[in-house]
């Protein structure tokens, strides 16, 4: 979900250290691969007021103590003595550990001194691009709030949701200290995991290397790094494996050597569960649980993305996008917008971001920071809709407000670029763009009047950017592409609700009547795929909950596919509304109940809305009046049909359509 740079990207920046001479290298490039062509060492340490950079094979500790032991070579030679101790751990504070993979760096700060991150960040920037320099320890509130008060969300690292993305990070995760790459390396601890397979293997090896390898299990088991994480911990055996057990292993006669390995293997493989004795990528059990130990960071929690402001479900789908930050009322961009990510779809995006980002500073004013991120669609969105479907989240920080602002944004699926593909005329396009523009206007303002719960206010607005498309006689023309914008709604989608809050009678029953009462407004309007199939309960309609945890709304963050079904009985329709509650009757404690309380909730909207249809008819009937008509399917027309079917539509009879379907 996440996008991921492609291999081998990193080799081309590092190189320019050692060409440019920006940073000094202590040990062999950064690009340095072993036999089989990976990198050969995947930690540094770099030293920003130093502008060194260590790349020995090991641990950051050892890399530390060579950047002590150079400092003092070159006082030796200016016949000035070494260091105190003293010294030595002053000049030691100064550094900031990085992780580097295939992807990019990852530097891991120490919250309390980000000044210092920033600085090795400043310095990497002289010889790779930006993109590709992320930040870790994002449970520390400190690094998140730098990184966001500088609009720059976007290097977060976050863990990759994706199960080839996770595998693949398993896989680039082996590393090494001094000898062979037997180890998990976890960037965001700075452990490294041994797995009893791996352990198992070094079996193989000849007594010389098979001791070598014991040896330095026992030396680094027994050792924390600077953040207090051990560096060497077996996978899943019982916490506290004790290296005095390696250490004897490693100290065995000729003769006693292998013996006592295995004898240790046993040992603690008598510890781990047998579904984590084999390393298995295939193995799902097996493939998330070290991932999730791969990407643990302090307090043993991942990101907490509610400190972005965010809905768990909806922040996995974000994507960050460089920003901008503010310094003393200025707009600083970030860089990184004209950078792309190397794929051409991004580098595209780059104009509509710096669009949507001095529209939002001109429209909030006096700012702190702003960030903006690309939300990926819900897993169960309909993937073969036509038209354009980018949509942004936008985290915005006043001076005088005590909060963030969360606006969504959403590009309009037709614009000038899409009518400009279909060969249009460019005047043609602009012309039809403000059509459109105008009839999901007015198929919101139908929907309020039908008794849809929409978030209150919606903006429609405009970004400039160049036209690149299929029409090649407006190829290079700057075009104005239209998107609403509106508040992000805070909740849970329906189709997220997890199984323990159903199984609990009071939140189900609660759900099942604001659903109901969704589906009954859904069915009204006619929402449905051009293909045909109703929309409803694919992510768009958002559970509230009160302060004691209940449903307390259900309020539709989207109102596309409404009015598309707008010929069709409502009874051939009703089956369809069955099924989302048949799908969850498995967590169900009382399935009559929950089923009752969905057909009366919906029943009871129904009616309302049929009611004060008819209460005031001359209202409904004419609300569209002054718009054309055309009966293939303007909206004007469409609106007169659906107010017709609603006006002889029976919700008893539906209700009990829906309730046969439910019980088949």
């Amino acid at each position: 979900m996440r996008s991921l740079m492609n291999r081998r990207t990193i080799g081309m920046y590092f190189e320019a250290i050692t060409e440019d001479n920006i940073l000094k290298v202590i040990g062999e490039s950064i690009t340095a691969r072993d036999a089989s062509g990976e990198l050969r060492s995947r930690i540094a340490t770099i030293f920003p007021h130093a502008q060194v950079i260590v790349t020995l094979p090991g641990i950051h500790a050892g890399q530390r103590l060579a950047f002590i032991d150079s400092l003092n070579a070159a006082r030796a030679e200016q016949g000035r003595p070494p260091l105190s101790e003293a010294e030595e751990c002053a000049e030691m504070e100064q550094s900031v550990d990085l992780f580097v993979e295939e992807q990019g760096a990852f530097i891991r700060p120490d919250p309390a001194r980000m000044d210092l991150a920033l600085a090795a960040d400043d310095l990497l920037q002289e010889v790779m691009p930006k993109r590709l320099i992320k930040f870790l320890f994002l449970t520390d509130r400190r690094v998140r709030d730098v990184l966001k008060q500088r609009g720059e969300c976007w290097r977060m690292f976050l863990p990759p949701t994706d199960p080839k993305e996770i595998s693949r990070t398993i896989v680039e995760a082996r590393s090494a200290i001094e000898g062979r790459a037997i180890y998990y390396y976890s960037p965001i601890t700075g452990t490294r995991l041994l797995t009893h397979e791996s352990l198992r293997n070094l079996a193989d090896l000849d007594d010389a290397e098979l001791r070598k390898h014991i040896v330095e299990i026992a030396t680094y088991a027994s050792r924390r790094n600077r953040n207090g994480y051990c560096e060497i911990e077996v996978f899943m055996a019982n916490p506290g494996m004790d290296a005095a057990d390696f250490d004897r292993a490693g100290s065995s006669s000729p003769e006693r050597l292998r013996p006592d390995f295995d004898a240790l293997c046993l040992k603690i493989q008598s510890t781990i569960p047998p579904a984590y004795q084999v390393d298995d990528l295939n193995d799902a059990s097996w493939r998330m649980r070290i991932f999730a130990r791969l990407m643990m960071q302090k307090d043993n929690a991942l990101a907490d993305e509610q400190t972005m402001g965010l809905d768990p479900d909806f922040s996995m789908r974000v994507e960050w996008l460089p920003g901008g930050r503010i310094e003393e009322g200025e707009l600083i961009l970030d860089p990184a917008i004209e950078e792309g990510y190397g794929h051409k779809q991004e580098k595209q995006m780059s104009p509509v971001v710096r669009g949507l980002i001095l529209n939002l500073v001109q429209e909030f004013g006096d700012l702190e920071y702003i960030n903006l991120g690309s939300v990926q669609p819900s897993p169960r969105r309909n993937e073969n809709r036509g038209g354009r479907r980018e949509v942004y989240v936008a985290q915005i920080k006043q001076r005088c407000a005590p909060t963030e602002v969360l606006q969504i944004v959403r590009m309009q699926k037709w614009g000038v670029r899409e009518r400009l593909n279909k060969d249009k005329s460019l005047e043609e396009a602009m012309i039809e763009a403000e059509e459109y523009t105008e009839y999901i206007s007015d198929r919101r303002l139908a929907c309020r009047q039908l008794g849809m719960n929409l978030v209150l206010f919606q903006r429609a607005l405009k970004v400039s950017e160049e036209y690149t498309g299929s029409n090649v006689r407006y190829r290079g023309r700057r075009i104005w592409s239209p998107y609403f914008q509106r508040d992000y709604i805070s909740g849970i989608p329906t189709d997220q609700v997890l199984a323990r809050k159903l199984a609990d009678p009071r939140y189900a029953v609660s759900f099942a009547r604001l659903f109901g009462q969704a589906a009954a407004t859904n069915m009204i309007v006619g929402r449905a795929e051009l293909s045909g199939e109703v929309v409803f309960d694919v992510g768009d309609e958002i559970v509230v909950e009160n302060s004691a945890g209940l449903p307390s709304r259900i309020i539709v963050a989207d109102h596309v596919g409404t009015f598309v079904d707008w010929r069709g009985s409502l009874e051939s329709r009703a089956s369809e509304y069955g099924r989302p509650i048949k799908i969850r009757l498995a967590a169900i404690t009382d399935r009559d109940q929950f089923i009752n309380a969905f057909l009366s909730g919906f029943t009871e909207r129904f009616v309302h809305i049929k009611e004060e249809y008819i209460k005031h008819r001359r209202a409904f009937d004419t609300l569209f009046k002054h718009r054309p008509w055309d009966p293939a399917g303007s909206h004007a027309c469409r609106w007169s049909h659906v107010l017709e079917r609603l006006r002889y539509a029976d919700a008893h009879k539906l209700s009990q359509l829906i309730a046969a379907q439910i019980r088949q």
